[in-house]
């Protein structure tokens, strides 16, 4: 046997303070030039103190003359076959002359299969040696070590993890780097630093992963938790190939930023820049690379250049493609010198990207009968005055109303919201809010009480705040809402997302999509209501009810605000994070892919905005991991809307900025129009020859003209 190992030469050991020799064997021994015969086992018991970094010495006496002599460890299983590791495990003996010392560093992949009963081989070709050693050096506290290495696959869902023992952590001390390598990144990768109990870990969060480290900084609470019980390592979408204790002081990085330019909205080609700043005395110099990538993390082109930055300097650097971008949403990761500068998304033209709608054949079927259904229940809406919130201007009130089942048989369900009715006996505008996904409630906890408006917020405007079944207000103990005088509600559906999923006519968001629509009837009933002026506004599955509130209701909407929309473009968005398709494919059962999307399209906003034509205004975060900009920018690239408005906002994830609700309200005050104005448009010279009739229906003005029906904007009504 004759193996051949050019790449492995020996590995610098690094050199610690108070090293230790222990001889693990000390009588000579020879490996034949063929690989026939010569081997040393050495007993486990003597390895129970070495760590990685840790090495076997092999004191050799004589070297053949053979091509590629060398030691080589390898190990053996119960059942004595002898199996390789994959770790650098040999070190060349070509150009050395005997006696001298061959040394292999050990790493813990190589003692965790020793701990795990395996046994460690000294074997090679072609040396005769005379003892056989481990150089063991501990590490001092505070100092840079090596506490694991090896090659550890976190996949498609959270079931890997990787238990590191407290003993890795005795020299440890805070504000050390606790630093986590990784490569082969995949869409929506994430990571976990856990404690037993697998909760996060105090100071820790759950972390997105880009570039090719992720850095925790050890606080008190952490220390002692990792001195006590050790960490659990979990994640999804990335392999673990080293961690790191680092002592800041060890490093030597530049200062690095990359500002937003062009609000990361390209025609064509990104320019990207990276700005570099030089702490140090000396010059250094700067390996730049720049990685892009699809959202869907498919590599594009990687942008490198070296440069010189002077002692104390700074220079800014900026890389861009020689050839247009397809229009789309990418991903930059900036490294300079192995460090991340800057991981982001950024887009080329993203009003330009096709997003096909998908629609069944019977989506309009679907939804045509669920709208039957919703009409054939009565709303039998009772309403108790939040005398807290309620003013002068709007009383407020809480209002439980009738909707549709969870399924196509079955007791109404009783769906809750907020309604604010001005008091001065005139028609105002409606806005509908929709509600965000109910994440973030804890019963007990963070998040309790619903949005409650006070009456004086808007005075101007009848507004209506739902929440949608199993969510917000019907998911609060009485204690955790408004004062209402009523009981505990709460929620009976578990996760929403995956609330009969599979099923298109029990599923949750059929049934929720139509309490949007039953809001609004209910909206309608209202005295106060001028309905021809209707507006919805809702973020994340608010920005989603948004949407179906204008596509299925039936009502004329004279603006609606959808912002950082959920469920758009499911092919794409399971393609590109975790949330929701984990939970998607943990409840798909026997549905095939096809099938599973064929459901989802139902429910998909792409396919909801090819019928919806009334202005709009949306917003997207470029960096948002829950509702990505594709999500966002397929119903919107499908509107039937020529008056829409798209605003990105470049550094922000899943959430609108600030300045939203001033943005989207100046957007609907804009388009407030008055009875006088609307019949002023509607009759002209031409119509008023035909001759017209005015009738009001539902408290809506309507014109007949030529046997057609008009509202008072001047637009058919089917």
């Amino acid at each position: 046997m004759k193996k051949i190992i050019l790449l492995l030469l020996l590995l610098p050991v690094c050199v610690r303070i108070s090293a230790t020799e222990t001889v693990l064997y000390s009588q000579p021994f020879t490996c034949a030039d063929d690989w026939s015969s010569g081997y040393v086992t050495i007993d486990k018991s003597l390895l129970a103190s070495a760590t990685a970094g840790d090495s076997i010495n092999v004191y050799v006496t004589a070297i053949s003359t053979m091509d590629y002599p060398q030691v080589y460890l390898q190990y053996v299983d119960a059942s004595w076959q002898w199996l390789d590791f994959t770790d650098p495990h040999n070190c060349l003996l070509s150009g050395k002359t005997a006696p001298c010392k061959a040394s292999v560093e050990l790493t813990q992949m190589m003692l965790d299969l020793v701990a795990a009963g395996q046994q460690l081989v000294v074997k090679g070709a072609g040396y005769t040696a005379e003892r056989i050693s481990l150089t063991h050096i501990p590490a001092s506290a505070g100092s840079t070590s090596t506490i694991w290495t090896g090659s550890k696959d976190f996949g498609a869902s959270w079931g890997e993890w990787e238990q590191i023992a407290a003993t890795k952590f005795a020299t440890a001390e805070t504000d050390q780097l606790l630093r986590v390598r990784f490569k082969d990144l995949r869409a929506g990768a994430q990571l976990k630093v856990g404690r037993t109990d697998w909760e996060t870990m105090n100071d820790t969060e759950i972390v997105n992963l880009s570039g090719r480290y992720q850095d925790f900084t050890i606080t008190a609470a952490m220390l002692a938790e990792l001195r006590a019980n050790g960490m659990i390592i979990s994640g999804i979408g990335f392999t673990m190939i080293e961690l790191l204790l680092i002592n800041p002081a060890d490093l030597k990085s530049l200062n690095l930023s990359v500002p937003v330019t062009d609000n990361w909205v390209f025609d064509a080609r990104p320019a990207i820049t990276i700005h570099a700043e030089n702490p140090y005395a000396e010059a250094v110099t700067a390996s730049v690379e720049v990685e892009l990538t699809t959202d869907q993390l498919v590599p594009v082109v990687t942008l490198s250049r070296e440069v010189e930055i002077a002692a104390n300097g700074a220079q800014d650097i900026t890389l861009t493609t020689e050839t247009d971008l397809a229009p789309g949403f990418y991903k930059a990761t900036c490294i300079v010198n192995d460090d991340l500068a800057r991981a982001f998304v950024f887009g080329i033209r993203p009003t330009a990207i096709v997003s096909a709608p998908d629609k069944q054949a019977d989506f309009d079927a679907y939804w045509s009968a669920a709208k039957a259904q919703l009409a054939a229940i009565p709303i039998n809406a009772s309403l108790t005055e939040i005398t807290a919130k309620s003013t002068s201007a709007r009383k407020v009130y809480l209002v439980e109303m009738q909707s549709v089942p969870d399924g196509l048989t079955g007791e109404p369900v009783i769906i809750r919201g907020y309604y604010c009715e001005p008091q001065d006996g005139k028609k105002h505008p409606v806005i509908m809010h929709y509600a965000g996904y109910d994440s973030g409630y804890r019963p007990g906890g963070q998040d309790v009480k619903p949005y409650c408006p006070s009456g004086d917020a808007e005075p101007d405007y009848a507004e209506f705040f739902l929440s949608t079944r199993g969510q917000n207000i019907n998911n609060r103990l009485s204690s955790e809402r408004e004062a209402d005088g009523k009981g505990d509600f709460t929620n009976t559906y578990g996760d929403w997302f995956a609330f009969h999923f599979g099923d298109k006519d029990s599923y949750y968001y059929r049934g929720a999509f139509m309490d949007c629509v039953q809001a609004i009837r209910f909206m309608a009933s209202r005295p106060t209501s001028d309905m021809t002026n209707l507006f919805a506004e809702g973020q994340s599955q608010g920005g989603a009810f948004t949407y179906a509130a204008a596509a299925l209701s039936g009502y004329t909407f004279r603006a609606i605000a959808p912002g950082i929309a959920f469920m758009g473009d499911y092919p794409d968005y399971f393609s590109i994070v975790n949330w929701p398709a984990y939970v998607a494919r943990e409840n798909q059962g026997t549905m095939t892919d096809d099938e599973l999307f064929a459901f989802l399209s139902y429910f998909d906003t792409k396919n909801l905005a090819t019928v919806i034509s009334c202005p709009v205004i949306a917003c997207i975060g470029l960096q948002d991991d829950v509702c990505p900009p594709h999500t966002n920018i397929a119903p919107y690239n499908n509107l039937l809307s020529t008056d829409k408005q798209l605003l990105f906002n470049p550094e922000l994830g899943h959430q609108a900025a600030a300045t939203w609700y001033n943005d989207f309200m100046a957007f609907f005050a804009a388009r407030i129009q008055t009875t006088t104005t609307a019949i002023d448009q509607t009759i002209n010279e031409k119509i008023a020859k035909c001759g017209n009739e005015k009738i009001l229906s539902d408290g809506q003005l309507f014109i007949i003209r030529n046997n057609n029906k008009y509202n008072a904007n001047g637009t058919l009504v089917k």
